[in-house]
């Protein structure tokens, strides 16, 4: 990796890291030590921009209240009912770029989600393109296990896209209130790996595998969802440029003497969930995107059983087998990391 590649990367984390603190940094402030990098650095963001509010974690969540949906769209700007169809509810999330509703099909009288993205101008062509894009990629992803696309489109100066509604809840916010078992932790990350089977087999890589892009219904299923960076595994060694959540990263997307990024970097993140779920924490425990990058290019993955000793000594094999740290010592594949599972969960 060159020198002026490195220090983009570090300002691309830097910048990622406030956004997720809810600040809103000037390039031009974090460029100040270096600013020969401004214009490539500027260049980033676009290309990150026109993907990252289809794709930031759900960092607020509401539950109804009388009124609610009266107070919510005057301050947005957006129209009660979108395309004259999907009438917007609840708000049920906001991240850095996107809100997302719980909505209302009023054509086929059903329940849905609805994504658009936050922003205090009316969109422009790529937006539109971007949501369009997100939902060719996901209506090729046929799968139980992966959230389908119904509807994309555009109404006056706002683009949206229209997904089915998962009555349940994230990943993330699960595991906030209580720990999933060790047999819960085997089901959801074997439908995950199914789902990523299936994409993969498509030609997709997610490349933002985490708990906030997974829900669970109300039975227990899981359900990938935000395909809104995924990209051609062929696009993706064209331009192996960091994307998704550095947490979750696998260490060939930030240093590419590693290994090429390819599909196997999915598997890595869905390690990391998996890891999370065994042992309540992450891999890596840094003070800093900085210190975190190094750890997880290092590879030192500590034992899940030095931990938690209770982890089961199988799982935790599977687990480290996702986290290695050169691409050809993990699972090449996601189905054969669901079939050990399923043969855990069957033991």
């Amino acid at each position: 990796m060159t020198r002026s590649r490195e220090e983009i990367l570090e300002l691309l984390v830097r910048w990622e890291e406030a956004k997720a603190q809810g600040q809103d940094p000037a390039p031009e402030e974090l460029c100040r030590d270096c600013p020969d990098r401004l214009d490539e650095f500027r260049r980033q963001l676009v290309k990150l921009g026109l993907v990252d509010w289809l794709n930031q974690p759900l960092e607020v969540t509401t539950t109804p209240k009388d009124g609610q949906a009266d107070t919510i769209l005057p301050e947005t700007g957006l129209p009660r009912t979108l395309a004259d169809r999907y009438r917007l509810d609840v708000l049920i999330g906001v991240g850095g770029f996107g809100r997302v509703y719980k909505g209302f099909d009023t054509w086929l009288d059903r329940p849905v989600a609805v994504k658009v993205p936050k922003v205090d101008r009316p969109v422009g062509a790529e937006e539109v393109d971007q949501c369009r894009i997100e939902a060719k990629k996901v209506a090729r992803l046929r799968h139980p296990n992966i959230v389908p696309v119904h509807d994309v489109g555009k109404d006056g100066g706002s683009c949206f896209i229209v997904s089915e509604w998962i009555e349940g809840i994230d990943l993330q916010s699960r595991i906030k209130d209580e720990r999933l078992s060790y047999r819960q932790t085997a089901h959801v990350i074997a439908e995950v790996a199914d789902a990523l089977g299936h994409a993969h087999a498509q030609g997709y890589v997610h490349r933002d595998i985490k708990p906030g892009n997974i829900l669970l219904d109300g039975s227990g299923r899981a359900y990938l969802t935000d395909f809104g960076i995924a990209v051609v595994e062929e696009e993706l060694l064209k331009d192996v440029g960091a994307a998704g959540t550095l947490a979750y990263m696998a260490p060939e997307q930030l240093d590419s003497t590693l290994g090429r990024a390819d599909h196997r970097a999915d598997i890595y993140a869905l390690g990391v969930v998996f890891f999370e779920l065994l042992t309540g924490r992450r891999p890596f425990q840094a003070s800093s995107p900085i210190e975190l990058r190094e750890q997880i290019v290092a590879g030192d993955v500590p034992p899940p059983r030095s931990i938690e000793t209770g982890v089961p000594e199988t799982l935790e094999r599977f687990c480290l087998r996702c986290l290695a740290r050169h691409p050809e010592n993990r699972y090449h594949e996601a189905d054969p990391l669901a079939a050990d599972l399923r043969a855990f969960l069957a033991s």
